[in-house]
């Protein structure tokens, strides 16, 4: 379809590369509703089936590598440059080919239907998160008519959010660094990057094709290659217990429902320590107790999500299940080419691939940006920090900075008294005075090396000037 006459936009951290995700929305007529507003919420992704063809010599350059690689200092590209910022990337002014995904929604945010097709279009403006943002909060003028667009588009995604979270969807708070470096490659400063209403437009919009698209396959029995997400253990939830049990908050019916895997008891636990000084740790430790999503060729749903399908569908450019999800959401819309056979055979192995690049790349990006953290506090030891314990050990405590950065504390920083530990409130304990230092707990720490090459950090207790009378 062509769709160039349609106002579309893309929506990017500002230091994006390229751009394979576009929306747009109109008020409708829609034969399902009668009588009320209807939104047309349009998905548009980058057709890079349409360049890369299976078993070509860049699709099996693209299949080895599986993702692109997000360092500090540089994005090594699932596809060349070419096609991830040229011919598939969504540039504004620019006509490209998208699979596009027409969800139609009610002021409820509810989904009433939808439509998925090839397409044409042309987007009219590449916005930032910071742009969109300000825009939001008011802090900047934008015309009335993409303001109007904006609002809306955030209010149907807060209503989105909320139809996850009542289904058992778990939105985990977290803090994202970032490095900023100038032309030398140093590092200017960390941004911390949190979920803002801006990404959460985008990130609601983007599930919610992800689930239509791997729904709509599933329903018709062709083949996919899903995102699954197993449900945690019980052990891995219980082993919390102890460690919540110290914060006041944490009741008996969390402690009772935690081991059952109940997503909205997490969702509870989450939301009570919600504006504390342990909301990041305590979502991070049920983050590091759920199991890790993978690809599959089976729809067994999602947990984190709340999901009984989902897919990956809106990154081909720089994910390899996004262009399988693709080529068999072509096949099923259009007609079946002459190797699909061997496409779905490949599905299985492929799959499994993926998960494993993935875990590497995201190994070599959080291992990337440690260095270059590492790298930016050589200049600040001796400088003392506020930080959380998130760890203990027999051997000390390890320490979580406010830019995320996470160092150890020797336990013979901690005094010559003997210190016992807990390993089931995970603490230690000066037998001698007393003091006990928790998981959770807020502490200020004096740094004393910092050591890139190893991605190691040492904190030491800020020494007490003496009162000379």
């Amino acid at each position: 379809r062509d769709l160039r006459d349609r106002y579309i936009i893309t929506i990017d951290p500002p230091d994006a590369k390229d751009f394979d995700d576009a929306v747009s929305l109109d008020a409708v007529d829609f034969s399902g509703a009668p009588d009320r507003r209807v939104w047309r919420l349009g998905v548009s992704i980058a057709d890079v089936s349409h360049y890369v063809s299976w078993d070509s010599p860049l699709d099996r350059d693209a299949r080895r590598r599986a993702t692109s690689v997000y360092l500090a200092d540089r994005v090594i590209p699932m596809l060349p440059h070419e096609l991830s910022s040229d011919l598939c990337s969504l540039r504004p002014g620019e006509v490209r080919r998208t699979m596009t995904c027409d969800l139609y929604l009610n002021d409820e945010g509810e989904l009433l239907g939808y439509e998925l097709y090839p397409a044409l279009i042309r987007s009219n403006r590449r916005l930032s998160y910071d742009q969109v943002q300000r825009w939001l909060s008011g802090d900047d003028a934008v015309s009335p008519e993409l303001l109007a667009k904006l609002k809306t588009l955030s209010r149907l995604a807060k209503k989105r959010a909320a139809l996850r979270t009542a289904a058992g969807g778990i939105d985990f708070s977290s803090v994202e660094a970032k490095v900023v470096l100038d032309k030398e490659g140093d590092v200017e400063a960390i941004e911390l990057r949190t979920k803002n209403d801006a990404t959460e437009l985008i990130e609601e919009a983007m599930i919610l094709a992800n689930e239509v698209v791997a729904r709509h396959l599933s329903e018709r029995k062709f083949p996919c290659v899903y995102r699954v997400h197993e449900a945690p253990s019980a052990d891995s939830l219980s082993s919390l217990i102890p460690v919540f049990q110290e914060f006041s908050w944490f009741d008996t019916t969390m402690a009772d429902g935690l081991p059952t895997g109940n997503s909205h008891v997490i969702q509870k636990i989450l939301e009570a320590s919600k504006g504390r000084l342990e909301e990041n740790l305590v979502s991070a430790l049920l983050l590091r107790a759920m199991k890790r999503a993978c690809y599959s060729e089976n729809n067994d749903g999602h947990y984190g999500l709340a999901s009984e399908a989902y897919c990956h569908f809106t990154s081909p450019i720089r994910r390899y299940p996004d262009l399988i999800v693709h080529r068999m959401l072509k096949a099923q819309l259009t007609f079946k080419p002459k190797d699909f056979d061997d496409q779905v055979r490949s599905i299985p192995g492929l799959a499994s691939h993926s998960s494993e690049m993935e875990r590497v790349a995201d190994e070599a990006g959080r291992q990337s940006q440690e260095y270059k953290i590492i790298e930016y506090l050589q200049d600040k030891v001796g400088s003392s920090f506020d930080g959380t314990i998130s760890g203990v050990s027999v051997h000390g405590l390890y320490i979580r900075l406010e830019n995320t950065a996470e160092g150890f504390l020797p336990i013979r920083s901690l005094g010559r008294e003997y210190f016992a530990f807990d390993p089931t409130r995970y603490a230690l304990t000066g037998q001698e005075s007393g003091k006990t230092y928790r998981l959770g707990h807020g502490i200020n720490v004096e740094l004393v090396s910092a050591d890139p090459r190893l991605g190691r950090l040492e904190f030491a207790l800020p020494k007490r000037r003496k009162t000379v009378n």
